[in-house]
């Protein structure tokens, strides 16, 4: 997982992330409902080089085009795993499901502020 800080400007294209794996669950810190995702080895490339690119600049997360999270990326991030918080266990399993279909679109974008 990725430590994550402050914003600055600027937009990319959309860059896709394939998912090799996702599963829905609780967060043993928060108790708060979760999906946790791996990525493909492509993804996974694809991350780290994306978010080395933009360390400290806001960034969207999304799924089939619906902005789930919009951290800051503080570091670059390479291991092509994942977290995101969802409002119930029920969404996570919806989630999940979804991601681990062929044709999900995991997607991040630098965020124009």
């Amino acid at each position: 997982m990725a430590a994550i800080g402050t914003a600055t400007p600027a937009a990319a294209e959309p860059v896709r992330l394939d998912v090799s794996e996702a599963v829905s669950g609780i967060d043993e810190r928060s108790g708060r409902a979760v999906v946790d995702f791996i990525l493909t080895t492509a993804g996974r490339e694809a991350l780290a080089r994306f978010t080395t690119a933009h360390v400290g600049r806001r960034i969207d997360i999304r799924v089939d085009g619906r902005t789930l999270l919009r951290p800051v990326v503080s570091e670059p991030v390479h291991g092509g795993v994942g977290r995101i918080p969802v409002d119930s266990l029920d969404d996570g399993r919806v989630l999940a499901r979804r991601l681990g279909r062929e044709g999900a679109r995991l997607e991040v974008e630098a965020v124009a502020e």
